[in-house]
């Protein structure tokens, strides 16, 4: 699904903003392994995530962590980059072949001054982050690392297929040792 697509089934979009949308949205695909932009970079972008899986990561002591994952029909972006012109803290990859729209934040900024749809749609990206990232806070926080593994298996079992058993294990908040031993008591 494309990022007007997705728009679409959300909102009422008339056809003005879908052209001024088609105008500033530009698609490009990325190979497994790429990097869309690497962490200290200034973000000028929301990504939108056609199809494939990516991941956000950070680096920590020389580490590579992966922070969180992204599959098909979401946003991504620094947060922190793109609204006060910080460095991104994380970084972006590309973990199976993907399409992503790259949507320029300040052309947002200037539609949302005389659209109230934009403003509904920045509204409802930055909520859905934040209960995201809440609920990851609190499964981390609350759940023990066999129930973290068991809650992922539910909720996106294609990520174990594409994903390294470092990029994993380092999301749930483990040792790649501890990640073992789990699926070996799961098998």
């Amino acid at each position: 699904m494309t990022a007007l697509e997705h728009f679409k089934t959300l909102y009422l979009i008339d056809d003005d903003l879908m052209l001024l949308f088609s105008q500033i949205i530009e698609t490009k695909e990325f190979y497994k392994g790429d990097i869309i932009f690497e962490p200290d970079s200034y973000l000028k972008y929301i990504y939108f995530v056609e199809s494939g899986l990516t991941r956000i990561f950070y680096y920590k002591n020389g580490k590579d962590i992966t922070h969180y994952f992204f599959g098909p029909n979401t946003f991504s972006t620094g947060i922190e980059s793109v609204f006060y012109q910080k460095p991104s803290l994380f970084g972006f990859q590309a973990l199976t072949t993907c399409k992503i729209s790259f949507i320029p934040f300040q052309h947002i900024l200037e539609l949302a001054k005389t659209h109230i749809v934009v403003n509904q749609i920045i509204q409802k990206v930055l909520l859905d982050s934040v209960i995201s990232f809440s609920n990851r806070f609190y499964n981390m926080q609350f759940q023990t690392a066999m129930e973290r593994y068991q809650l992922l298996l539910t909720e996106n079992s294609e990520l174990l297929k594409n994903a390294s058993l470092g990029h994993i294990a380092s999301y749930l908040g483990m040792s790649q040792q501890t990640l073992s031993v789990i699926r070996g008591q799961l098998d």
